[in-house]
């Protein structure tokens, strides 16, 4: 599930790719970001058959980003309301040397609140009204205004990450052309890069045997001695042994 910090939460990154690939699966996370809908609801203003949108609510629940959950209707019966639980960022930067997909969540709940549809008399619903409309009126202004000024606050910080972005690609870039001089052979440069990939972003500065070799599908001996001869060409990867006896790689 995403948003957890566990091992699968790459997997959950990429399944959410690929669900926001298809316009109508993004269309229903749009709705959800307005209010909370049951799946006929969607249907209906989608024109779309209630069984793919129940499969496709299906998917958002399994990766954490929808909550589906059974509540009485302003209309009487009880329907499963979807409504969305998590609100995130998904940020992709690709270049040469360059690929992270970052999925970052911005809350852990989107905070609606739960109506839970009491019955009231209509004086008191024209009067809750009147009041909301007062409220519209008065806060409209203030959030347009607060709005208007975080998205500006983003546009300073894309242009900032921008720039990053392109130092952190031209680093990878002289990093790759001495690599390519001294390591001759492709699959040797491919694991001295992962090498350096894993650890760059890690406080310890290390990797173990176990993760490389399950990254890399080879077999741990085989990865193992390809690394020692890289260790040797490079003068520059640090091999050491716990006491449990796992291999650990710095740089």
């Amino acid at each position: 599930m995403l948003g957890t910090g566990n091992e699968s939460e790459e997997t959950d990154v990429f399944e959410l790719l690929e669900f926001l690939s298809n316009n109508t699966r993004r269309r229903i996370l749009e709705l959800l970001s307005d209010e909370d809908l049951y799946s006929f609801q969607i249907s209906r203003m989608m024109d779309i058959s209630p069984r793919i949108i129940g499969k496709y609510l299906e998917e958002l629940k399994k990766l954490g980003i929808v909550s589906i959950e059974e509540r009485k209707s302003d209309k009487g019966p009880f329907r499963k309301y979807a409504s969305l639980n998590q609100a995130f960022s998904l940020i992709i930067d690709v270049g040469q040397n360059t690929f992270n997909v970052k999925y970052l969540p911005t809350s852990v709940s989107v905070g609606k609140e739960k109506d839970t549809k009491l019955e009231i008399t209509e004086t008191a619903l024209k009067i809750r009204k009147e009041e909301l409309r007062k409220e519209l009126k008065q806060e409209s202004v203030k959030i347009r205004d607060l709005i208007s000024k975080k998205i500006n606050e983003l546009k300073v910080l894309d242009e900032r990450r921008q720039v990053c972005v392109e130092e952190i690609n031209e680093a990878y870039n002289r990093f790759n052309r001495i690599i390519e001089e001294i390591v001759p052979n492709y699959h040797d440069r491919e694991i001295y890069r992962r090498i350096f990939k894993i650890i760059i972003n890690r406080s310890d500065n290390r990797v173990s045997l176990s993760e490389l070799a399950s990254w890399m599908r080879m077999w741990r001996g085989e990865l193992h001695n390809r690394i020692e001869v890289l260790a040797n060409q490079t003068e520059c990867i640090i091999i050491k042994e716990d006491r449990q006896g796992e291999i650990w790689y710095s740089i």
